[in-house]
């Protein structure tokens, strides 16, 4: 039978949330969000009064690596978060990694849930029931408060941070004609390029942001439209360099694409893969841009009282 998250949750008097599990496991919060076609696919999380002890905890996730089956890993100051490598059921994995890491916490003496996070003191009553990053925990009223407006300052003062969307442009340019090359490559090397537009799109959003511009509808919309033309571009010169092998020049552009059957649907192929990998790729941009319009303060609720 197989171990599914609704068994694991079950199995440990856990909550069941939208893609997630959450509550006290082993002493500790923790929460278990799984998405299949996410990325990551699966992100465990432990919470923990990690203030002095952070160091101590990444050596020992580091170290570890390999024993806890883990490709990825972070340490803030309220706890821990690690990406599992799977070789098997996802969930029977994620328990045996919780096991592991709840023990190592319980023996270096790393507060558990009866502790506030935040400040590292008893909880007395209980305290309030809410989330950082989507997380929920119990933490001190006071605490959570104070941790909410620091994370509204910060919010105020990336959003007035400027835009700078004529470097973030050029980021986006360089990308889109990476994109532009491998798709004249690939188009030499096997007769279909297409692919080099979703590289292109995902590249060309990326550098748009390293470059200094914001992540905004405009950067979705123009690093797709210019992997798209780039590809285009790219797909123009490859044809020539067909054509001028043969003897041609731009005038006999399409006709050793056209000539016959096989080459007329290759032709085809192309073509609409291209739009529908730039497509693709601009649609996953602009989840990423919706994603990440979430603020550090959006991700913090009270959710008792």
């Amino acid at each position: 039978m197989k171990y599914k998250m609704k068994d694991f949750a079950a199995k440990h008097a856990l909550t069941l949330g939208k893609h997630c599990v959450y509550g006290v496991f082993r002493g500790y919060h923790i929460h278990v969000k799984y998405t299949p076609i996410g990325n990551p696919r699966c992100l465990v999380t432990v919470v923990t009064d990690a203030r002095e002890k952070q160091k101590q905890l990444e050596k020992y996730l580091d170290s570890n690596r390999q024993k806890l089956h883990i490709s990825n890993f972070g340490v803030v100051k309220i706890g821990l978060m690690v990406c599992p490598r799977f070789t098997g059921e996802v969930f029977a994995r994620v328990e045996t990694l919780l096991e592991g890491i709840c023990a190592h916490l319980k023996k270096a003496g790393f507060a558990g849930a009866e502790v506030c996070p935040y400040c590292g003191q008893s909880l007395e009553g209980g305290g309030i029931l809410a989330t950082e990053s989507d997380i929920p925990f119990r933490v001190h009223e006071k605490c959570f408060m104070g941790a909410l407006a620091s994370a509204r300052q910060k919010d105020a003062q990336n959003a007035a941070k400027p835009d700078k969307k004529a470097l973030g442009a050029l980021g986006g340019t360089l990308g889109a004609l990476f994109g532009g090359v491998l798709f004249v490559l690939t188009y030499a090397w096997w007769g279909f390029g297409a692919l080099g537009a979703a590289a292109g799109v995902l590249l060309a959003y990326f550098l748009f942001r390293k470059f200094g511009g914001k992540a905004s509808a405009f950067a979705v919309a123009y690093c797709g439209a210019a992997a798209l033309l780039l590809s285009l571009a790219g797909y123009v010169f490859g044809l020539y360099m067909d054509a001028h092998a043969a003897g041609g020049g731009w005038s006999e552009l399409f006709s050793a694409a056209l000539a016959d059957g096989g080459g007329r649907a290759l032709f085809i192929v192309n073509l609409v893969l291209t739009a529908v990998f730039a497509g693709a790729g601009t649609v996953y941009n602009a989840c990423s841009y919706r994603k990440d319009r979430r603020t550090i303060a959006d991700k913090m609720r009270r959710l008792d009282g």
